[in-house]
């Protein structure tokens, strides 16, 4: 049995709360080192780079939060911190420099308002994840945010779910743009629709088994599985338990449900999950994503007519104890009062009216919180390092920025590019599903251990999910921003996913068929249908068309991409041409032109304008 096992199976984690305040009197020196892991399970852990100091981290479920939250958390910044705090990949907050002194205080002060540390390390479910924008943005299928409150609230303070075999990562999304790296989790709800009783219902496909760390990414498996929202809560508390029970225990960097899940296979898996719950599902339904992923920064139309929500760049999520109250004042200033957290570590401020955009643009905290970002901060993502955390070999926010500062001025605005930095293999910076990943390493040069990293290039979440792929090894960070420069001025990001895509085994994903086409009668399109770069299927004469919203401009051409077959519905729109999602060939939506290959040229159909939309021109 290892330490940690055993130490879960002498004392339950939650149960050291009642050793706080005893703690808190006699100082750090007086816990026991079996408590120092258990303190854990409350949200205190103890750094070893900061000797003597702890860091503690905020459940804030699918990073929802408000204006008298994030004041508390700024005064207990200010008060305990040292005047900075970080904003993670999973939309919460983590605290730093804090004494066991002062954490009784912070824990109430915390508490005033609705928050809490439970839960949020070791075996347990951590914050779930979801899109920060649900609820607002007229890009997802429906809102997902109380399903996510409703799982949060099945398993915080409860013990039922406290000795898990090793951590577990969920996102709960109904957003169509993949802005919540859903195949590194071990249960992702994605939105899709299936036919239920002759009626089109949403929902969530299930996948499980992704993870990050523990020997890198593993694209979560689809379990074949459609859940009405109603039901998601507990399907989800199903699987976490048939991993309480069955997950491996032995090892930890061999306990993560995708072990279970490649030991008994997707199958035995979904059995056992029917047998649980009693009762089997419908299978998978349509997977509603588009392929395209989004950050939410910048301005954007909410569905509530007349609002907007503004999303402010945070660079490597790191903010001050004078920011997060300004950011409140703002919040209420021009919103709601309501805030959002980011997985790429950024604040959005939403249901700001029309009139009150311009005044919020020239508050001064945008011009350090900024709204329209260069490309190189825009998609700069870093994990804590090794300034506090215990397991990362390299410092990375500092380092991040100092780059990311060499490179802005020299590299071109417009190309879109995501640098994520993770300290060690555990991959909390996400580095697997980044255009660049940096993977934190120890190199010698001239008989000296040096900072270094590996960087991977063409990972990626989503529907069409990549492994990246490792293209240098023990890179001297101090050589770094030459070749970031390059990799950045050069490198064909999606051409090197299309490329994996034919060397990956992908597990097939439900698509919808094109419409049945009713004899005589052509399909009408009405073009709010489609919101910018999306994609819809209709036949005509027998012939599938991909129809393009590009630019407030309807574009058909043929679905099926002439080189190889796969549908062009599922790829990116890139200005006025379409990036085929198997082999990265370009075509010009208006002229069927092929700039990859001028021998291939897809088919293109003209559409009709009349009164009520367009219909395609046989």
């Amino acid at each position: 049995m290892n330490k940690i096992e055993q130490i879960k199976g002498e004392r339950d984690g939650l149960d050291v709360g009642n050793d706080i305040p005893r703690y808190a009197g006699l100082g750090v020196e007086s816990i026991e080192e079996e408590n120092l892991e258990r303190l854990k399970w409350w949200g205190v852990f103890f750094r070893r780079h900061t000797p003597g100091f702890f860091m503690m981290r905020i459940r804030i479920p699918n990073g929802i939060t408000n204006s008298a939250q994030l004041r508390a958390i700024g005064w207990i910044t200010k008060t305990f911190g040292r005047g900075i705090a970080d904003i993670t990949t999973r939309q919460q907050i983590q605290l730093r420099w804090v004494r066991i002194n002062d954490v009784p205080a912070i824990l109430d002060r915390l508490l005033e308002v609705g928050l809490v540390t439970l839960q949020t390390g070791m075996d347990n479910i951590r914050n779930v994840v979801g899109c920060p924008v649900a609820g607002l943005t007229p890009n997802e299928l429906f809102d997902a945010a109380p399903v996510a409150r409703a799982f949060t609230a099945m398993f915080v303070g409860s013990k039922t779910y406290t000795n898990l075999p090793r951590k577990f990562n969920v996102t709960i999304t109904g957003c169509r743009e993949n802005c919540t790296h859903t195949e590194t989790q071990d249960i992702a709800l994605i939105p899709a629709t299936k036919e239920l009783a002759d009626q089109k219902v949403n929902g969530f496909n299930v996948l499980v088994g992704g993870k990050n760390g523990s020997g890198g990414y593993r694209i979560a498996s689809p379990l074949d599985l459609f859940v009405r929202p109603e039901e998601a809560a507990e399907v989800c508390s199903a699987i976490v338990l048939l991993f309480r029970d069955h997950g491996f225990r032995e090892a930890r960097n061999k306990a993560r449900l995708a072990f279970l899940l490649d030991d008994w296979g997707e199958q035995k898996f979904r059995d056992a999950l029917a047998a649980r719950l009693g009762r089997r599902f419908s299978r998978a339904g349509v997977d509603e994503r588009v392929p395209k992923a989004t950050d939410h920064v910048g301005i954007f139309r909410q569905k509530q007519g007349g609002l907007n929500y503004v999303g402010l760049l945070v660079p490597v999520g790191r903010v001050t104890g004078e920011q997060l109250p300004e950011v409140a004042r703002l919040a209420d200033a021009y919103g709601t009062g309501e805030i959002r957290l980011t997985t790429g570590q950024n604040l959005i401020i939403p249901h700001v009216p029309d009139a009150k955009i311009g005044d919020l643009l020239r508050e001064s905290l945008l011009k350090v919180l900024r709204y329209e970002p260069s490309e190189v901060f825009r998609g700069l993502v870093s994990c804590t390092g090794i300034e506090f955390c215990n397991l990362a070999v390299i410092e990375t926010k500092a380092r991040a920025l100092g780059i990311a500062k060499t490179l802005e001025p020299k590299l071109p605005n417009g190309k879109p590019i995501s640098i994520h930095w993770s300290g060690c293999p555990a991959g909390c910076g996400n580095h697997t599903v980044a255009d660049i990943g940096l993977l934190g390493v120890k190199t010698k040069v001239d008989g000296e251990v040096v900072d270094a990293v590996d960087v991977f290039i063409g990972g990626s979440s989503g529907p069409h999910a990549t492994q990246g792929i490792r293209v240098m090894e023990n890179v001297p960070c101090d050589g770094l921003p030459q070749v970031l420069e390059g990799l950045i001025r050069y490198g064909e990001f999606e051409k090197v996913r299309g490329q994996l895509r034919t060397l990956q085994p992908m597990p097939p994903v439900p698509q919808a068929s094109a419409p049945k086409e009713a004899a005589g009668v052509k399909p009408l399109i009405r073009l709010e249908e489609l919101w910018e770069g999306a994609a819809k299927v209709v036949r005509v004469n027998g012939t599938e068309a991909a129809l393009f919203n590009c630019q407030g401009r309807l574009y058909a051409v043929q679905n099926l991409c002439p080189h190889e077959g796969a549908a062009l519905s599922e790829g990116v729109v890139d200005g006025e041409e379409v990036i085929c999602p198997l082999h990265a060939y370009r075509f010009n939506l208006r002229t069927g032109a092929c700039t990859t290959d001028p021998n291939v040229r897809a088919r293109t159909f003209r559409l009709i304008f009349s009164r009520d939309g367009f219909t395609i021109e046989e």
